[in-house]
């Protein structure tokens, strides 16, 4: 795991605290952020999640509750 996290958004995650740091300059975090990436660090890719899947409340349901609605 990388120091940083990369998010869909700019901001970073550091991943030491959770922090949410902004695409700020005068953010110190940042500042930081950059320092370390001009050092040659590579963030964590920003990885979506995963959709949850559709169920189909169809027959199936009506077979488990015993009644239809």
């Amino acid at each position: 795991m990388a120091e940083y996290k990369l998010t869909a958004t700019d901001i970073v995650i550091r991943t030491a605290d959770s922090a949410n740091i902004p695409n700020d300059p005068d953010n110190t975090g940042r500042q930081q952020y950059e320092r370390w990436l001009a050092d040659g660090g590579v963030p964590d890719p920003y990885i979506p999640p995963i959709p949850s899947a559709q169920f189909d409340w169809g027959p199936r349901f009506i077979e488990v509750i015993g009644q239809e609605r």
